[in-house]
């Protein structure tokens, strides 16, 4: 069981809304174990994914849709902490919180829980956003201007807390 004091990576911003956040439910299966009967440890940035996509289904920032408004959030830092191996056909629960910034980035924590809530991992991205043409944007695209406009006046009534 893991002991390790978990840091929230994004420091709160003065007058910041609180992090948005989704969760999905998984079972490890038998393609991402390795000989030893355990998740490999490179299956767990695409369950950070599974969550990252619940997340936008959510709330309604599907990739196809940033696509479609002129940009695109490739992941440019990622980090993972394993804490607990998951094992073959064990349920877990993948959670991301993302988490209000003003500088045009996206900046997503993510936990990973087994039975009876042990964390097994922990970690965080940041993805920054791009034009089409691969161009870093330096202010916010209207699309996302208005995300954040719903999400600073509390639209997103279903959200759940951070910790």
């Amino acid at each position: 069981m893991s002991r390790r004091k978990q840091t929230i990576p994004f420091p709160s911003e003065a007058g910041s809304p609180a992090p948005l956040s989704a969760s999905a439910a998984r079972r490890a299966r038998f393609e991402e174990v390795d000989a030893l009967g355990i998740v490999w440890h490179g299956r767990y940035p695409s369950y950070f994914e599974d969550a990252r996509v619940a997340f936008g289904e959510k709330y309604g920032l599907k990739y196809l849709d940033m696509f479609r408004n002129g940009f695109i959030a490739p992941i440019v830092q990622m980090h993972i902490d394993y804490h607990s191996p998951l094992q073959l056909d064990d349920p877990f629960t993948v959670s991301v919180w993302m988490h209000w910034t003003d500088s045009v980035r996206l900046n997503s924590r993510y936990e990973i829980t087994g039975e009876e809530g042990l964390l097994v991992a922990s970690g965080w991205t940041v993805q920054m956003l791009m034009n089409l043409e691969r161009e870093v944007l330096v202010a916010w695209p209207e699309y996302m201007e208005e995300f954040r406009r719903r999400w600073k006046e509390g639209k997103f009534a279903n959200s759940d807390q951070a910790e």
